[in-house]
């Protein structure tokens, strides 16, 4: 990261810009900027920070495409978990539950 004082200030920007909140105190080691994200506190004249400040590009397709993966596997573990399920009470909490699973697999969009 170059020390320019314009280059920390403009990344310190475009962090914030993603979510990140900007601290009052300098670094300690440095004096850079400090800005925390994600719950952890980065300095923008020392650390590394081009994980963070490369967006990913995210599709909803992917997205949805993950999402109904995930709900899928999930139907499957309860009403696996169901079928061996001997109490009432139980039984009850995983029908709700695979019902939920259900009705949002329903609620997403068609391949």
């Amino acid at each position: 990261m170059s020390g320019a004082p314009r280059d920390r200030m403009r990344l310190a920007a475009e962090l914030v810009s993603k979510g990140a909140t900007m601290l009052a105190e300098p670094c300690a080691e440095d004096g850079g900027i400090q800005v925390r994200y994600r719950g952890k506190v980065y300095c923008t004249a020392h650390d590394d920070l081009s994980s963070i400040t490369t967006a990913a590009a995210v599709s909803f397709d992917t997205v949805t495409a993950q999402l109904r993966e995930v709900l899928l596997a999930k139907l499957s573990e309860t009403t696996a978990a169901l079928g061996t399920e001997k109490e009432a009470a139980k039984q009850d909490q995983l029908v709700s539950l695979a019902a939920k699973y259900f009705d949002l697999l329903q609620k997403l969009p068609q391949k």
